[in-house]
């Protein structure tokens, strides 16, 4: 993958990913899904503004002044940028996916009461995952939309 390649699947993920916690989150409570509004209010504001600031880099770095250089080193490509740029998008997904899974499924009607995963175990498990993707992704990002890489790819 070179830089282009993961600047572009950085912003597609990351409107792809706020898109689906947005439609969720909204929808959610209203059909059914054992969270009320405020619980899918806050559970969004946890979520979303990791890839608000990706969006907000990627746009900073598109609109900001372009000067470049008089020696362009060439765009750098690696098969571990691929994966370090994908990797941690994809784990977030599988373990937000599961999480969620896990508390609709143990909170569901028929479920026994008092075994269901709590709203503070699911925020939790939303956190944790969006660790891994700001200890990983968030040190892509800085490169991807840097200045430097701008002149370098």
């Amino acid at each position: 993958m070179d830089t282009d390649n993961a600047r572009s699947w950085v912003i597609n993920a990351s409107l792809l990913i706020t898109a689906a916690n947005f439609v969720f989150f909204f929808v959610a409570p209203a059909v059914g899904f054992p969270l009320t509004f405020d619980q899918a209010a806050r559970l969004l504001e946890i979520v979303i503004p990791v890839f608000l600031g990706y969006l907000g880099s990627a746009t900073h770095f598109l609109f900001r002044p372009y000067r470049p250089r008089a020696h362009r080193a060439p765009v750098h490509s690696s098969k571990l940028l691929g994966i370090l740029v994908r990797g941690p998008v994809v784990v977030f997904g599988i373990a937000t996916l599961a999480a969620i899974f896990a508390f609709g499924f143990s909170n569901r009607k028929s479920a026994p009461p008092g075994v269901g995963m709590g709203i503070d175990d699911l925020a939790g498990a939303l956190a944790a995952s969006l660790g891994l993707l700001a200890v990983t992704t968030s040190v892509a990002v800085s490169y991807l939309f840097s200045r430097e890489s701008m002149e370098h790819g």
